[in-house]
């Protein structure tokens, strides 16, 4: 369900609220496009994140908390964004200790919660619902106003290498399909190396990674 111009924000609320109630029911027992690798992405995030006890995350799309559960196990301090009302009760549900923000990202104004910086910026399955320019947007936003020194950036999503797979898998997938804004390796390298951005990319599965990003020191 991606960020379409066409639709309302009501309209995509209402949809990412009624999921909350399956989201996790339906990730587990996903084993082709487009949640195969899920499990191993939210692995490959909390390691690439390298945290330890007191450290702060910000958990950007925390959905039901399945990523935001892993930094709170290791003493983080952890703050989740949705932009769904039941994806957040759902988390306050699994964890009672953690805190909570409603957000919409797409818009200039966040709440005043998330204008601090923090060390470790995460997220997983959430960045394929803007288009390029908003993921630019949002990722230059996160670099100047929210990141701490030293601090990265780790997405993980649905991410093709190249435009070809992307395509391959779009005839693989038939009726599962559905058109979103998903990641390209290749034209996510051409479009933020040249402007500083160090983009390192780790795959778990045919249509799903993980990008460690670490932006120029010029938006720090």
């Amino acid at each position: 369900m991606a960020y379409q111009d066409r639709m309302s924000q009501e309209e995509l609320q209402a949809g990412f609220d009624e999921w909350a109630h399956t989201y996790d029911r339906d990730v587990a027992a996903a084993g082709g496009f487009p949640f195969a690798g899920y499990a191993r992405a939210l692995k490959t995030i909390w390691e690439l994140a390298g945290t330890g006890p007191g450290m702060s995350v910000l958990d950007l799309g925390v959905g039901t908390g399945n990523l935001a559960r892993r930094f709170l196990a290791s003493g983080c301090d952890v703050l989740g964004a949705d932009f769904s009302a039941e994806m957040l009760a759902k988390t306050r549900e699994k964890l009672p200790g953690l805190d909570l923000v409603q957000v919409d990202l797409t818009l200039d104004e966040w709440p005043p919660a998330l204008e601090r910086r923090f060390e470790r910026i995460v997220s997983n399955y959430t960045f394929h619902e803007f288009p390029w320019p908003a993921k630019l947007r949002i990722l230059s936003r996160l670099a100047g106003r929210n990141l701490a020194e030293n601090g990265r950036i780790i997405i993980g999503d649905i991410i093709f290498p190249t435009r070809a797979d992307l395509d391959r898998a779009r005839v693989e997938a038939g009726n599962a399909w559905e058109e979103e804004y998903y990641w390209i390796v290749e034209e996510t390298r051409e479009a933020l190396e040249p402007l500083g951005w160090q983009v390192a990319f780790h795959p778990v599965s045919f249509c799903a990674g993980v990008f460690a990003f670490t932006p120029p020191a010029s938006l720090l």
